[in-house]
């Protein structure tokens, strides 16, 4: 058996050496990493609206193109309307942070002189390396908020290809994937196939419930936003959604803007909005992902744990983003070629 498949296995081992020269180059060549990550945005958005278009598609009797076009423009109307409403009231809203910080100031003297442990020394220890910590971190973001402009004015060309790219991976997608099966022998073709389909399936599943997820998950942030009057519910409830995507560390991500949006308003808001985040989490945690996600990826959770600190180690919250769906891709491959070829 072994001698059967000594070519394949030789192949197998070509082929990890070129994918770890692949991640090598990805981690140290900026230029090479940013066309990566632009191509992979757009695979990701084109692989999530795919059912949509398949959808307009039936639903309108029009072509996949037309279908394609169609939804781009929606949600580059969509995109465009959300800025358009939310930059002005976050550009006169930046001016409420001091008027925060010194609520948040002003509420932890008044807990220190209720409890008598204001004249403590490690109280004024803690309370002074903290602030000092605080001014540096706002010393730090203030320095750094030009250079982030800039960069941030760098990328906007390279996102706007994203629509671009995308709309070619929703029109033309089975064109490149026929094309891209020429490059295997015909033999190998049938085992390709197999194994797309059923990365198609799993990823789909998976994709599919996390979507879900995020979106019950932004209709309660919502809620909880409008219950405690917290300014921009929509937008924040959306970052939530979004960065629920996130396994584990997630929830917390989209959690803090929306206590320290609340603390802009008072610490009482600030603190019931951390109670309510905290629900949430619990919600989504203990009931909600397990009815919905279930098994889709079927690892272990310390692995997604450390899929996820290397994901970050190497993309930041977009690797993180991406981890788990490559290493279910990489399982489905792995089982697919142990289950056929072995």
């Amino acid at each position: 058996m072994l001698a059967k498949h000594k070519n394949l296995i030789y192949k197998t081992i070509i082929a990890i050496i070129l994918i770890i020269l692949s991640i090598v180059v990805y981690i140290f060549f900026t230029p090479i990493r940013d066309v990566v990550n632009l191509l992979v945005i757009s695979f990701i958005i084109a692989y999530t609206l795919k059912p949509l278009r398949n959808y307009l598609s039936d639903r309108l009797n029009i072509s996949a193109k037309k279908s394609s076009l169609l939804i781009i423009l929606l949600f580059l109307l969509a995109f465009v309307g959300l800025l358009y409403c939310i930059v002005p009231s976050i550009l006169n809203e930046s001016g409420n942070f001091g008027i925060m910080l010194d609520s948040i100031e002003e509420y932890i003297l008044t807990l220190a002189s209720r409890f008598k442990i204001d004249r403590l020394p490690i109280f004024e220890t803690i309370y002074i390396q903290v602030g000092e910590k605080i001014n540096m971190v706002l010393s730090s973001a203030s320095t750094n908020l030009v250079d982030n402009m800039i960069s941030i004015g760098e990328n906007i060309i390279g996102l706007a290809v994203v629509p671009i790219t995308t709309y070619y991976l929703l029109a033309d997608g089975h064109l490149i994937y026929n094309k891209l099966l020429l490059v295997f022998p015909t033999d190998k073709r049938v085992l390709i196939k197999n194994i797309n389909n059923n990365i198609d399936k799993i990823l789909s599943r998976y994709i599919l419930s996390q979507l879900l997820l995020s979106l019950i998950i932004g209709v309660l942030s919502f809620v909880l936003l409008l219950v405690l009057r917290i300014k921009f519910p929509l937008v924040l409830s959306i970052i939530n959604a979004i960065a629920n995507i996130i396994p584990y560390f997630g929830p917390i991500i989209g959690g803090v803007p929306i206590i320290f949006m609340a603390l802009t308003g008072s610490v009482t808001k600030g603190l019931l909005a951390a109670i309510g985040v905290f629900l949430i989490q619990q919600v989504e945690g203990n009931f909600l992902a397990p009815k919905i996600t279930g098994d889709s990826t079927n690892m272990h959770p310390i692995i997604i744990i450390i899929l996820l600190i290397l994901g970050e180690k190497i993309g930041g919250v977009i690797g993180m983003v991406l981890v788990v769906p490559i290493a279910v891709i990489i399982k489905v491959i792995y089982d697919d070629i142990d289950y056929y070829l072995f």
